[in-house]
Order: C-alpha cells, then structure tokens, then sequence
C-alpha cells in the first residue's frame, strides 16, 4: 500500500473517531436525561401500585424500552458496539409476551 493511500485511511479513520466522539458526548446527556426519566417511570409505577393494587402495562412496558435503551447508549459510549441507538436505530421494545 503506497504512503499516500495510508495517509488517506489514517485521516479518514481519525476524522470517524472525532465524529464518534461528537455522538459519545450527545448519548452521555441523552444517557443522562434517559436515567432520570427512568426514576420518574419507577415512581409513578410505584404509586400505580399503592393506589390501583396493580402495575400499569403500558408504563411498565415504556419502563422496560427505557433499560433496554440506556443499554444501548451504554454499548455505544463503551465501545461495545457500533451501532448508534436510536434515532439511528427503532426504539427498543418491550420483551415479547409482555
């Protein structure tokens, strides 16, 4: 490979890192925001309970794309994978049979 070509990829590869990084720094807010909404899904839940004596299903499924999706965020910042949560992808569902 000629030296001008491995220049092109290394400039090419530094400048995907940087924008990486851009997109790490937007999901650790998101991430952020995410987990506090978590805590109010969690409380209102529990009030659900304390006054119905029952779990609101759509709450509790709103709850479950809400920990799938930090998850998401989570891989993303860590490395663990190259997929951009959403909206780059679809919204994280509730696990079937719910």
């Amino acid at each position: 490979m000629s030296d001008d070509n491995q220049q092109s990829i290394n400039a090419a590869s530094r400048q995907a890192v940087w924008l990486r990084l851009l997109f790490m720094i937007l999901f650790v807010v998101i991430g952020h925001i995410t987990g506090w909404l978590v805590v109010a899904v969690g409380i209102f839940q529990f009030l659900c309970v304390v006054i119905t004596g029952q779990k609101n299903a759509q709450v509790a499924d709103f709850g479950d794309g809400l920990s799938k999706y930090l998850y998401q965020i989570a891989r993303f910042i860590s490395f663990g994978g190259e997929d951009k949560p959403f909206p780059f992808t679809d919204w994280p569902g509730a696990a079937p049979g719910r």
